[in-house]
């Protein structure tokens, strides 16, 4: 349930007194406390399921009633399977029992990322209890987002493609954490099934945050990445863009980047096609609406309170903003990291948003504190 904020903007709400326990969010990130119960239903089971959500208050209410094999997390993004179901990608995740007021149990703890598919009205915890995503020399996951890249004939598997920064413990940051590199993880989906995770590749070292957001555009898969800049009271990233085939997404080697002169096989010859002062969050959520390219996105990150949405007609721009929402930020409650749920068609368009608290004692006397929130939202 960590912040991702660039360091900048942490110092400065310190000062205002706006981070009033960074110990307190660290100490989540280490996992520390009890074993968490590992219980859930899967999919293979068949439950009698209802249909899916089709406004905030549905999806809100899904979410809000798992408990246990997953009760909270942050970074929603979520991946239409070529079976009709939902994937869902998360943060860091509470798992753990909730008693029926509402408080955690001692049981609780923090996984650093967590999977969730969703049939109709039913959910079921990938790996519930434990880290759906692997960690490595004292680094972890945090996935950002995900693509379907080879979807068979009906009744075949098909493979999600997950981007995640790769992360690690670092005591010289104002949050304990540092990014150092992103990952592209293989998961392969069973034709009704549970996911099984693959292979993890590492992409070579960038100061860009590659696959923040993702468009499956047919054939071509758009890639769009962002980037923090050392510019006084400037929290929002720049947002750059790539191109690849879907089927490679996640080979490098295939990708090509927005330049000057059009595509460059070179990821130095990328273009900013949108400003750091108009700003993206560090995690933007991309998605192919109709005709228009939008990203949603919170420009100043936990600094602001605007909800937006960017419509192009072109991947790569002109910006057109549209007001979605207001998510303010408080005392000790954060508001971070919209997304666009990947609903059905037809369906009214739905925000996700995650929010977390710098206070352990106020995420463990409400579990309500480390659940994403829904917002019906309108795009035109």
């Amino acid at each position: 349930m960590l912040h991702k904020v660039a360091a900048a903007a942490v110092s400065l709400l310190a000062g205002a007194g706006l981070l009033t326990a960074p110990a307190a969010a660290r100490a989540l990130a280490d996992g520390s406390t009890a074993s968490a119960v590992s219980t859930t239903s899967s999919p293979t089971n068949r439950p009698t399921c209802g249909p899916e959500p089709t406004d905030a208050a549905g999806w809100q209410g899904l979410f809000d009633g798992l408990t246990t094999g997953w009760s909270g997390g942050d970074g929603a993004a979520s991946i239409r399977l070529p079976d009709g179901r939902l994937l869902w990608l998360f943060g860091d995740t509470f798992t753990g029992s909730v008693s029926a007021d509402g408080r955690r149990g001692s049981d609780a703890r923090i996984v650093r990322n967590s999977m969730v598919v969703t049939d109709g009205s039913c959910a079921a915890v990938v790996t519930p209890g434990r880290a759906a995503l692997p960690s490595s020399d004292g680094t972890w996951l945090w996935p950002t987002a995900g693509a379907v890249t080879s979807a068979e004939r009906e009744g075949l598997p098909s493979v999600v493609t997950v981007v995640a920064q790769r992360l690690r413990r670092d005591a010289q940051d104002a949050l304990g954490f540092a990014r150092t590199g992103t990952a592209v993880v293989r998961v392969t989906v069973p034709w009704g099934g549970m996911p099984v995770v693959g292979d993890v590749s590492d992409l070579p070292r960038s100061e860009v945050l590659w696959g923040a957001g993702l468009v499956v555009d047919g054939a071509t898969t758009w890639i769009y990445g962002t980037r923090a800049v050392d510019e006084p009271l400037v929290f929002g990233r720049e947002l750059l863009l790539a191109r690849a085939p879907t089927s490679s997404l996640g080979d490098v080697r295939t990708w090509r980047y927005r330049s000057a002169a059009g595509w460059s096989l070179n990821e130095g010859d990328a273009v900013v096609v949108r400003g750091a002062r108009d700003g993206v969050s560090t995690v933007p959520s991309a998605a192919r609406v109709g005709a228009s390219y939008v990203i949603v996105t919170k420009p100043q990150e936990f600094l602001g309170d605007a909800v937006v949405a960017l419509r192009a007609p072109h991947p790569w721009g002109p910006w057109t903003t549209v007001p979605l929402l207001r998510a303010p930020s408080g005392t000790t409650v954060m508001r971070y990291s919209p997304a666009l749920v990947a609903g059905l068609p037809g369906a009214g368009a739905v925000v996700v948003v995650s929010r977390t608290s710098t206070s352990m004692a106020e995420l463990m006397a409400d579990a309500e504190l480390a659940r994403p929130t829904f917002s019906d939202v309108r795009l035109d």
